[in-house]
């Protein structure tokens, strides 16, 4: 059976600790402050039953830091009014708190009737608390009064809790562990623990898990929920997590315990924020607000563009700029209060935590974003178009959401034979910009009809991984050729004139007059009078031509004395096992400056390969 975590909420004296302890047996105020008051200052937490944990949160206006806190890791409300006041500010706030973070079904418990002997008033009461929760979209599971005198309607209260946990099926989220940390504290014996509602996936005893934002890792020790200890903890579970090799020093509420290497920190992110409907406030541009996320809370500023002012009951999608990092994962709900004085203003839910792209382009990207998850999902995948992910980064990136990220053919998305998840419209953009680039390079350098990879995808900034799924599809589609060095459209033919057939047989015939000695550029340029550029071209298409080949350094040579001095080192090879630059220099009477340029060229073709200061013959001498 799933374990269901249940929050108080109401204003501050209206009873919330006193029916915990009517439920439970268990007085959530441990702290001496608490008792000294009578007043809850911090979250307390009391098991109902074996499946159910009860966290009791401060009623008082200064405490909503640590209600939010609260509200954070759990599944259903307890709404708490008193009879004799009814719903009171920070009913409604407590309540507008729930419903932001997407608490939105539980249970009203009216206290203190006993106090109320005016029926008619607390039909009154019952009246107004069922108008707040329908207004804020809140479903009232059951309605109980309670009498704090003799306790009657606690006994029906705890089985309305329990008849709706008993039918709640199992959640199988995320594989991805996360929990909040709203606890932390040091045992005798044990060392550091925390305490939590765990958001995901699970986590097993001995497992090495991450704490974020500071980045440390931790070994789970031990693991126990409602008392007991376990093997493991899943999602929904209240769970406390012994640590070891990690100090109660290092750990703080608004921590988060996750899988190594799920969340990175950040302090930016895309978000949809909605105005709560009875706010006065209004968000500005750059405007400094409380920002809740989890089981913490964090400063940061709204980077609004176009509309300038967020209103009531309005919503917008921003960036975040936060003054500190926070780990958040898409989907996850916040809630947004103003600095100052604090209010609850608004709620909101992250659209992307890695918009790791300039500020000019961002500002598209914010308003075309989708706030569903699913349409969102094929959004980002789609924009992602130049270096396209795997289906593996997207699950893990989408893993707090409920939506299964699957991969349909009549959705658009196609999958690799290696894994990576694309649109048929990032496919049909990539190769018409593929094939734009080859236009445009073929009309400023007509002669020169092979492209190189790399070329190609630093001028359109494709990943290597996506070029080669493109380049091979392609070539499958008869638009491209693989050459050597590079790629070359299919139905492209370099046009020569007689002009050019001359220019490039006077280039030949300089390198071809050469010999066995390599030919500098610079000598070309000097002898042809022709532009460099030209000269460039022209040599372009003779190694193109397979009739001359670049040695690097600027150094050309023809290839059929290339095809020359490669048959006389294997000859040579016949003879003798090794070759020294002395040998090669009496093979070919090349100089010592054109020789090591020609030796490390037949190097690198593995027609021979270097070990000190000799040579062996290559595994490609012989083909």
């Amino acid at each position: 059976m799933p374990q269901v975590v249940v929050g108080t909420a109401g204003h501050i004296d209206h009873g919330k600790t006193s029916l915990v302890k009517a439920l439970t047996g268990v007085n959530t105020d441990r702290l001496i402050e608490e008792k000294e008051r009578g007043m809850t200052i911090d979250l307390g937490f009391a098991y109902l039953n074996e499946t159910t944990t009860i966290i009791d949160v401060p009623g008082h206006e200064k405490f909503i830091r640590n209600m939010a806190a609260g509200a954070a890791n759990i599944h259903f409300g307890l709404i708490v009014v008193a009879a004799d006041d009814g719903v009171m500010p920070q009913t409604i706030e407590h309540l507008e708190i729930l419903t932001l973070l997407g608490v939105n079904k539980g249970w009203v418990a009216i206290t203190k009737i006993d106090v109320v002997k005016d029926c008619e008033w607390i039909d009154l009461v019952e009246l107004d608390i069922r108008e707040c929760l329908i207004s804020r979209g809140f479903q009232q599971l059951s309605v109980n009064r309670i009498n704090n005198l003799n306790g009657d309607g606690v006994e029906q209260l705890r089985s309305d809790i329990a008849n709706v946990v008993n039918d709640i099926e199992p959640e199988f989220g995320s594989k991805y562990f996360r929990m909040n940390i709203d606890r932390v504290f040091s045992k005798t014996g044990f060392g550091t623990v925390a305490t939590g509602t765990v958001v995901n996936g699970v986590a097993n005893k001995g497992d090495e898990v991450e704490i974020l934002p500071s980045m440390s890792k931790a070994k789970i020790r031990g693991l126990q929920s409602h008392g007991g200890s376990l093997e493991k903890v899943i999602t929904g579970d209240r769970a406390a997590i012994n640590f070891s090799n990690i100090k109660a020093n290092e750990l703080d509420r608004g921590y988060t315990v996750c899988a190594s290497g799920m969340i990175e920190p950040i302090q930016q992110a895309i978000v949809s924020i909605k105005m709560i409907k009875s706010t006065s406030w209004q968000i500005k541009n750059k405007q400094r607000l409380r920002f809740h996320f989890g089981t913490s809370e964090v400063l940061g500023r709204v980077a609004i563009h176009g509309q300038k002012i967020l209103k009531k009951d309005h919503s917008l999608s921003l960036v975040l700029n936060l003054e500190s990092p926070v780990a958040m994962a898409l989907d996850d709900r916040f809630v947004v209060r103003s600095y100052s004085p604090m209010e609850t203003i608004a709620g909101g839910i992250v659209l992307e935590t890695t918009p790791s792209i300039p500020w000019s382009k961002m500002k598209g990207l914010v308003f075309e974003m989708p706030i569903e998850t699913d349409k969102r999902f094929r959004f980002l995948v789609e924009f992602n178009w130049r270096n396209p992910k795997s289906l593996e980064f997207w699950q893990k990136k989408f893993f707090s959401s409920n939506y299964k990220i699957q991969v349909m053919q009549d959705d658009g998305l196609e999958l690799s034979d290696n894994g990576i998840l694309f649109s048929k419209y990032g496919k049909e953009r990539s190769i018409d910009e593929i094939i734009k680039y080859f236009e445009k390079c073929y009309d400023n350098n007509p002669f020169r009809r092979v492209i190189t990879a790399e070329s190609i995808i630093n001028a359109l900034h494709l990943s290597d991984e996506w070029f080669d799924i493109m380049a091979d599809q392609m070539i499958q589609d008869n638009m491209l050729e693989d050459c050597q060095g590079g790629y070359a459209l299919s139905d492209y033919k370099v046009q020569f004139s007689d002009k050019d057939k001359n220019d490039i047989g006077i280039i030949e015939k300089i390198l071809v007059d050469n010999g066995q000695e390599p030919t500098q550029l610079v000598q070309i340029i000097e002898l042809t009078g022709f532009h460099p550029k030209r000269v460039g071209d022209l040599l372009h298409i003779l190694l193109e031509q397979e009739k001359a080949q670049a040695l690097g350094n600027h150094l050309y040579l023809h290839d059929d004395q290339l095809k020359f001095i490669k048959s006389s080192v294997i000859e040579y090879f016949n003879r003798k096992k090794t070759l020294a630059v002395g040998d090669f220099k009496e093979l070919t009477g090349l100089t010592r400056k054109t020789a090591i340029p020609l030796l490390e060229y037949l190097d690198n073709s593995k027609y021979t390969y270097r070990e000190g200061n000799v040579r062996f013959a290559g595994k490609n001498l012989n083909e």
